[in-house]
C-alpha cells in the first residue's frame, strides 16, 4: 500500500556508497476496505517493478538489489 518500493529505492538512490539494497517484503498484505478483506499481493508487485527497472536500458541503478518475501 502507498507504492512503499517507489520511496525505498529513491532513498537509497541518495544514500552514500551503497552498493547493494535489501528490501524485506511481505509475500501478501491482507487489510479490510468497507467491511470487504482485500489482499494484495506486495512481494509481486515489488519483483515485477525491481525487474521493469533492472531490465530498462534508459536506466542504470548505481546498486544492486535483493528482495526478500517474508
Amino acid at each position: 500500500m502507498g507504492n512503499a518500493i517507489y520511496r525505498n529505492l529513491i532513498q537509497a538512490l541518495v544514500m552514500v556508497d551503497l552498493e547493494h539494497l535489501i528490501l524485506a517484503v511481505s509475500q501478501k498484505y491482507r487489510f479490510n476496505a468497507k467491511g470487504k478483506q482485500i489482499v494484495s499481493p506486495d512481494y509481486d508487485k515489488t519483483v515485477a517493478v525491481a525487474q521493469a527497472l533492472y531490465a530498462h536500458s534508459r536506466i542504470q541503478m548505481p546498486f544492486s538489489l535483493s528482495v526478500i518475501g517474508y
